[in-house]
């Protein structure tokens, strides 16, 4: 039997409209995502609702943490999906270290419409 004890939760949700217009601009996609991320992007198109589901994560998990972007920066979080397109969050830098000396378990959905995404993060430990 697992015993894993959650510790906090994050969620964000932002307008697909924004992150349009956000990408329009050339240093967007550098500032807040990793290479291995932007790659993902180009894979699929620079799919706006991929975009916005992995910036949401990113907020979601510097909620979660408590320390917001003060401490972590978002490149420091990388969000790509496994075989199945369920995202997975890889940790890098600061965040590495938080995930590593907690103990941290990290557990995130994500979701989109039309005009929205979403994601919410889960941490146990």
């Amino acid at each position: 039997m697992s015993s894993n004890m959650f510790i906090r939760t994050g969620t964000a949700i932002i307008e697909l409209y924004r992150i349009k217009n956000s990408c329009k601009n050339k240093r967007f996609l550098s500032k807040f995502f990793s290479a291995d991320e932007i790659r993902f992007f180009v894979s699929h198109k620079l799919s706006t609702a991929l975009i916005a589901e992995n910036y949401c994560v990113k907020i979601a998990l510097a909620k979660a943490i408590g320390t917001g972007f003060r401490v972590i920066r978002a490149q420091d979080i990388t969000v790509l999906r496994d075989r199945l397109g369920s995202p997975l969050i890889i940790t890098d830098g600061y965040a590495k270290m938080l995930e590593q000396r907690e103990g941290y378990v990290f557990n995130v959905s994500v979701d989109h419409c039309k005009g929205y995404a979403s994601a919410s993060v889960i941490i146990n430990k």
